[in-house]
């Protein structure tokens, strides 16, 4: 059987307290900016027709703002709360759209931060470079089904991620992550820390999105790749649409606060990047540190590092067959990967919303 469903807003994260609640996350701060949008309330007819394809969202999903930011329907119980989180001037955040190089960011930026300290790096990522909205992307009900239970190996199911808490108990240099587009976090983000955004051919992101919700427990995606890509160019999937969200980070290129990278440019020339983000976060690199830094984020030593992977987490894994969390790391991986079909429709939806940020990025 499956967990209730409550279209009612202080229920969507089963039974989670609403970030209005005194106990909630963000009760502690005075002077914070306002939720700007409406908090639309998931129906249960959407919910039960999303499931069918997607069965970890049992909160269905909410699209958000005037960009209409595809998120589960958990996210109403932290929209507020993450919306008003306070940034300290000290902050560096890693933000982007999922999986357009994020990881392999956030491991450059934590060692640049941290005076290489590669001992600590063997601390879990997560643990380092807290994940802001957690919390609202894994529905931890999931782990109330049978079928999901059978491929924990006899491991609890989690407990909350706490991200919030734990970002805002970290002491200074702090690290954080986050795919919220600008518009859903603080507007005071780009005035107060340092944000370096990372995106990536949508292609590619499409391609490694699929893989990432046939790995992710609490997604539970059932469908083919061409059906996941349907569903990526009709903007339903987390934090879609891609180019609302990118153009929103290049509308604001001019912030000195901010430096946009892309995963193209790690791939081609790693070395060159790594000073780019050193020289924005005011870390000098010497020849010796930039070489052996290059050589631990060298993607055949990502893919080993089990500090970035959650491959063995029963939690996070659900199906062997489909690569690890840390894949081939390919640029143009799309073309062997998609269908004639598929590849059509990502050029024409393309041509449609790039608006010539394709040419900018080279995405051509």
């Amino acid at each position: 059987m499956l967990p209730s469903i409550s279209c009612t807003r202080t229920a969507t994260s089963g039974g989670k307290m609403s970030s209005r609640e005194s106990t909630s996350p963000k009760s502690c701060n005075s002077l914070k900016p306002k939720f700007p949008y409406d908090l639309p309330a998931p129906c249960v007819d959407d919910v039960l027709s999303l499931r069918k394809r997607y069965s970890g969202y049992l909160s269905g999903a909410v699209a958000i703002g005037p960009q209409k930011y595809y998120m589960q329907g958990i996210y109403n119980d932290y929209a507020e709360a993450l919306y008003e989180f306070q940034f300290r001037p000290s902050d560096v955040v890693v933000a982007s759209y999922p999986k357009t190089g994020t990881t392999w960011t956030e491991e450059l930026v934590w060692l640049l931060l941290n005076n290489f300290d590669y001992s600590q790096a063997k601390t879990p990522l997560d643990m380092r470079f807290p994940f802001l909205e957690a919390d609202c992307i894994i529905d931890r009900r999931v782990f109330e089904f049978p079928e999901v239970a059978e491929r924990m190996n006899g491991e609890p199911p989690p407990g909350p991620f706490d991200s919030l808490h734990r970002a805002r108990d970290l002491p200074d240099r702090r690290a954080l992550k986050t795919h919220l587009p600008f518009s859903l976090l603080s507007p005071e983000l780009l005035r107060t820390s340092k944000v370096v955004y990372v995106t990536r051919d949508p292609r590619d992101v499409a391609v490694s999105f699929y893989h990432h919700h046939k790995i992710i427990l609490s997604h539970g995606f059932s469908g083919t790749i061409d059906e996941f890509i349907d569903d990526f160019i009709e903007d339903k999937v987390l934090y879609s649409p891609f180019w609302s969200h990118v153009r929103e980070a290049w509308e604001k290129r001019d912030e000195p606060n901010l430096l946009i990278i892309t995963y193209e440019e790690l791939k081609s020339d790693l070395p060159a990047v790594i000073l780019r983000i050193a020289s924005f976060l005011d870390v000098s690199v010497s020849d010796a540190q930039l070489e052996t830094l290059t050589k631990h984020l060298h993607i055949d030593s990502m893919r080993c590092n089990p500090a970035i992977n959650p491959d063995h987490d029963p939690i996070v894994k659900i199906d062997p067959h489909e690569g690890g969390f840390v894949r081939k790391g390919a640029v143009g991986g799309w073309r062997s990967s998609l269908s004639e079909t598929s590849q059509a429709k990502l050029e024409a939806w393309m041509r449609r919303n790039a608006q010539g940020l394709d040419q900018h990025f080279g995405w051509t």
